[in-house]
């Protein structure tokens, strides 16, 4: 078993039964409601390189501005972290948009656990005027844990943030926490950069889901029968 398949199952393990059908119930909200899945051939998805056509793409913030989704993901989040924090207090930082509502709902259910967190974000372009910066909040000495809705080798908030926080003299602490790892569960979860790996925790992975219209069409039919 892979290390990232090896993470989840292990985690998964320490759950109630309770919490496992809430997590299947929010894998079940992301595949029927938060996934856009085209045919082969079809350009109703461009790419973000402008050179080809996505046949699927993930829309999370249906479940990012969901109370009860944000209640669970932060559930999982502190049951993976809280004891590091205890250990070793870090700051989590993101990139907009996609990473505030997830951020800020880390930090109200931290306070509730009496831990003090501090955050700040990452803006996608610098400011053109005032201060023209490039980081809103105020970042501490602490070390710094990536936050996004999804992450991968190949996402460019990922490397925005990295290049980010190394510019602002920071330092990480070695994690990172997504919703969705966009890698399949035995890819390796670990991201080399110049300041050291980060390694990617999630709830879910590629193969949680049905991602092609034609695997999505399966399982329905699937429910169905």
């Amino acid at each position: 078993m892979a290390i990232g398949e090896t993470q989840n199952e292990m985690h998964h393990q320490a759950m109630t039964n309770e919490g496992l059908m809430c997590v299947r119930r929010l894998r079940d909200t992301i595949n029927d409601k938060c996934i856009v899945r085209v045919p082969n051939g079809s350009k109703e998805l461009p790419s973000l390189d402008g050179q080809g056509y996505y046949t699927w793409q993930f829309y999370l913030r249906r479940v990012l501005l969901d109370a009860h989704c944000l209640n669970l993901i932060c559930e999982d989040f502190w049951n993976r972290f809280e004891h590091l924090f205890k250990l070793e207090p870090f700051q989590l930082a993101g990139v907009e948009s996609a990473a505030v509502p997830l951020m800020t709902a880390i930090i109200i259910d931290g306070a509730r656990r009496s831990l003090d967190i501090n955050a700040f974000t990452i803006r996608k372009d610098r400011k053109t005027y005032g201060l023209r910066n490039l980081i809103e909040g105020s970042p501490s000495s602490r070390p710094v844990l990536f936050i996004d809705d999804l992450t991968s080798p190949q996402h460019n908030a990922f490397w925005h943030a990295i290049h980010a926080i190394s510019q602002s003299g920071l330092k990480l602490n070695g994690h990172g926490y997504v919703l969705v790892r966009k890698q399949n569960a035995d890819a390796c979860p670990v991201i080399e950069t110049s300041m050291g790996r980060v390694k990617i925790d999630s709830l879910f992975t590629l193969s949680d889901f049905s991602m092609t219209l034609e695997d999505y069409a399966r399982e329905n039919s699937g429910r169905l029968a």
